[in-house]
């Protein structure tokens, strides 16, 4: 009898309170000094739905690691932009472009020493270059009509560049599309 009280107690809670089945997005491990900025125009009737097309630059990147990373990029945008109703589309019938930019910043570390021989002094630098980088995913909606930017969104991180696997690359480049998308459209 007991558990079949706590039974539709559990049910009544779910029912009453909803039950979110969204699985949260996690921050990678290999990512800190995460910031997300966005802003948009307030005079752009945002849709729920519509289709959208990526402006692309002609590239011989394919293969390499930087037409990876394009690919990844573009993978998360188009699943994230899904999940919210739209669609990937024809330029002809568009509503929306999608440009993005990765930014990647490497930080060096200068260590510097003194030291003395046979009576003279000497200064000696070395450059090392830490193991992670800053980078910043930049994403702009722009209205395919006006040709007008509406929606800007920054990510930004310290990414760990040692020993990371394409995995690890994926689930950052996801968790990033996720954040800066989570208030697209704006209501």
């Amino acid at each position: 009898m007991e558990k079949k009280i706590v039974f539709i107690m559990l049910a009544a809670a779910l029912f009453i309170g909803g039950c979110n089945l969204e699985k949260k997005a996690v921050m990678p491990s290999t990512l800190s000094n995460v910031s997300v900025r966005t802003a948009y125009s307030p005079t752009e009737k945002f849709s729920t739905s519509g289709k959208y097309a990526f402006v692309t630059f002609a590239s011989d990147d394919q293969g390499t690691e930087v037409g990876k990373i394009d690919q990844r990029i573009q993978t998360a945008l188009s699943k994230e932009l899904k999940k919210k109703g739209y669609k990937a589309g024809e330029y002809s019938d568009i509503r929306y472009f999608v440009a993005y930019n990765l930014l990647v910043q490497h930080e060096v570390d200068v260590l510097i020493s003194k030291s003395k021989t046979e009576g003279k002094e000497w200064i000696s630098a070395v450059v090392v270059p830490n193991d992670y980088v800053t980078g910043a995913l930049l994403v702009q909606i722009i209205d395919a009509k006006s040709m007008e930017p509406v929606w800007l969104g920054a990510f930004n991180a310290d990414m760990v560049l040692t020993s990371v696997s394409e995995q690890e690359k994926q689930e950052r480049v996801g968790y990033a599309v996720h954040e800066l998308l989570k208030n697209f459209p704006p209501k």
